[in-house]
């Protein structure tokens, strides 16, 4: 059996949130178009993003990808190992808040799927560590159609629904970045980085 299919189902039937068809379309085509030879990811989940990433990144091309939740962690290693990627994919162990600020890399592109109402936060942990031109993918930006809706939130998601908001905000008005929202699925925002001379 195809290891992507495997992935699929491993996360059906488990309830595992992973990149939906449309946004995984979108994301292959990034890469496709613009072959980062560096790729940040953070929230790895069980490694289907990132595997999606590396297939289709050139064969030299690394990936740091970054997850705390320790079971998926688990999961994920054992699925970059079968697919023969251990080398190429880099998984770090831990709060992407706190490991962001301690990268030294710079990346050609940036995929960001954890904790939604960080999404800024993320982004601004690692501005200078985007080489220019470097694309910076958001997924599910639009949260179940609530961040474009006229009416409030569930209190529950108040805060996630503020957050991506104001994540949308600034790489739409922030002269360094160009930005494309896809508003089919869960939403994408796809923003190139226009480099820091445009501060």
């Amino acid at each position: 059996m195809d290891l992507f299919k495997e992935i699929e189902e491993y996360a059906a039937e488990y309830n595992i949130p992973i990149i939906n068809k449309i946004s995984s379309n979108r994301l292959i085509d990034v890469v496709k178009k613009n072959k980062p030879k560096s790729i940040l990811e953070i929230g790895t989940a069980i490694g289907y993003s990132a595997l999606l990433m590396a297939h289709y990144m050139p064969e030299d091309g690394k990936i740091i990808t970054i997850e705390q939740d320790a079971a998926r962690i688990d999961i994920a290693y054992n699925y970059i190992a079968r697919a023969g990627k251990s080398e190429q994919i880099q998984l770090l162990d831990g709060d992407a808040g706190t490991i962001l600020s301690q990268l030294e890399e710079t990346f050609d592109m940036v995929f960001i799927d954890a904790a939604k109402a960080q999404y800024l936060d993320y982004l601004c942990k690692i501005i200078d560590k985007l080489s220019s031109g470097a694309v910076v993918i958001a997924d599910n930006v639009l949260f179940r159609g609530m961040v474009m809706s006229e009416d409030p939130p569930l209190r529950r998601y108040k805060t996630i629904v503020k957050r991506l908001k104001e994540y949308l905000q600034f790489v739409n008005t922030d002269p360094r970045f160009s930005t494309t929202i896809h508003y089919e699925g869960d939403g994408v925002a796809i923003s190139y980085y226009q480099g820091a001379n445009k501060k």
